[in-house]
């Protein structure tokens, strides 16, 4: 049988980023990211999630194993009788330390990470170098397109891992991953063609969305600058 003559498979993931946590203090100092839980803005929002995906055929749940992204998805998943992977390849990008950016620098270095993502070294401020850390998910999810056990998959994990898989999927690859914004609790939708276990193309059906707010009336800010306007005088000291 010709390449051209296999049958092709689409294949759906349910990409979604977890719920809202508080990553500073009331002093804005950074707390470890490990452990932050959900909010309770949080908890609302993968709640939300949980309504539209209710009735949704799912073959595999995974996320990461940081408890916000365990949290999310056992909220989207409304108690579902199915077994969770949690995979520390789906772990966020690891920061460098903050207090080692320079003061006059520390705003176009983290408004920028995402847009410098693509150049040749680059690190997420200072820490997990961007090759990488790409490398580190893609090479897993790929893992995961060679099993024919499942047709419709879930992944509940974190913004640069969304976009990392989002750059895979547009082909845009770390260049372009600035552009695919990713809001708490979102929901994006890839289907992935494939013949026998080689992937034919990929395509991205819904991106970014978030029911608790559909239209995105309340949401103005980026991941990035809601990162930046957190970050408070004391927590560089930290």
């Amino acid at each position: 049988m010709t390449a051209d003559s296999r049958p092709t498979v689409r294949r759906r993931c349910y990409l979604v980023r977890h719920g809202q946590v508080d990553y500073f203090d009331e002093q804005g100092r950074p707390l470890d990211p490990r452990g932050v839980s959900l909010s309770r803005t949080g908890t609302h929002q993968a709640r939300a999630l949980g309504q539209v995906l209710q009735g949704v055929r799912l073959d595999r749940a995974l996320c990461s194993d940081y408890p916000r992204a365990r949290q999310t998805l056992d909220l989207v998943l409304m108690e579902r009788d199915m077994p969770i992977e949690s995979l520390p390849e789906l772990r966020e990008i690891r920061a460098g330390r903050l207090r080692e950016i320079p003061r006059e620098e520390l705003r176009d270095r983290v408004l920028g990470t995402y847009r410098s993502a693509g150049d040749p070294g680059a690190s997420f401020l200072g820490g997990e170098r961007w090759d990488a850390f790409q490398a580190r998910v893609l090479s897993r999810f790929l893992e995961l397109l060679q099993d024919p056990g499942w047709e419709h998959l879930l992944i509940v994990s974190h913004d640069a891992v969304n976009r990392i898989l989002l750059g895979w999927a547009t082909g845009l690859g770390l260049s372009g991953i600035a552009a695919f914004e990713q809001d708490n609790a979102c929901l994006n939708v890839i289907d992935i063609d494939m013949q026998d276990c080689q992937v034919v193309g990929a395509m991205v059906r819904l991106l970014n969305f978030t029911p608790y707010d559909p239209h995105k009336a309340g949401i103005h800010e980026t991941v990035l600058e809601h990162l930046f306007s957190a970050i408070q005088p004391d927590g560089l000291k930290a």
